[in-house]
């Protein structure tokens, strides 16, 4: 008589001991890459904010407003690369305009390219409904909006939806060597600062304005 062939299979002990040994791994290797995800997730986040259009020869350079130094010195750096002569800045506040206006002729701007847009702005549809006045008002069709990083892609939206239809051709350029970066924004107070407000903005004019 050949002998029984005693079973291999594994008691329901062994079972469950190996069923926590693979929960245990997975999430001692989720738990390492947790921070890789987060970190991936946040700069993913910062970087939709960021757009940048290729620079082209435009009729001008619009400044927009609060504008703390780096935009003005963006603009006069494309102007001595040849990409435009004048400059628009958006009309706040008479002393505001004054400060801006004087601090782009020390730059290299001639007095007579820079221009203020008659109506006042509050918000950025608001400077994007003064630009299409004054490009209407002047025959021009092309500008180069300068702004932060994180405002850029909010800024395109706004102009280009509200400028449809018109004619006037929009790129936008985020400020070069800006503090906020795509990857490193949110290792600091500020940019989690903008990046909420830019968020909460933009479906603001998502949700009321389009």
């Amino acid at each position: 008589m050949s002998p029984q062939l005693i079973s291999a299979q594994p008691s329901s002990a062994e079972k469950s001991a190996g069923r926590g040994c693979i929960v245990y791994s997975n999430a001692f290797i989720f738990l390492l890459l947790s921070p890789l995800i987060i970190y991936l997730v946040l700069a993913a986040v910062g970087g939709f904010l960021i757009v940048a259009d290729p620079i082209v020869p435009v009729d001008a350079i619009v400044i927009l407003s609060g504008d703390s130094g780096d935009r003005l010195a963006m603009a006069a750096d494309l102007l001595k690369r040849g990409y435009a002569d004048t400059l628009l800045i958006t009309n706040t506040d008479p002393a505001a305009n004054q400060l801006l206006a004087s601090e782009a002729e020390a730059l290299g701007f001639d007095n007579s390219r820079i221009f203020i847009t008659e109506r006042a702005v509050d918000s950025t549809r608001d400077e994007a409904r003064a630009v299409k006045q004054f490009a209407e008002d002047h025959g021009w069709s092309a500008f180069m909006v300068v702004t932060d990083p994180y405002h850029s892609f909010r800024t395109r939206l706004i102009f280009r939806h509200e400028l449809r239809g018109s004619g006037v051709t929009i790129s936008v350029r985020p400020v070069v060597g800006h503090w906020f970066k795509s990857s490193t924004w949110f290792f600091s107070c500020a940019g989690w600062q903008a990046v909420f407000l830019e968020i909460a903005k933009l479906f603001n004019y998502l949700l009321f304005h389009i």
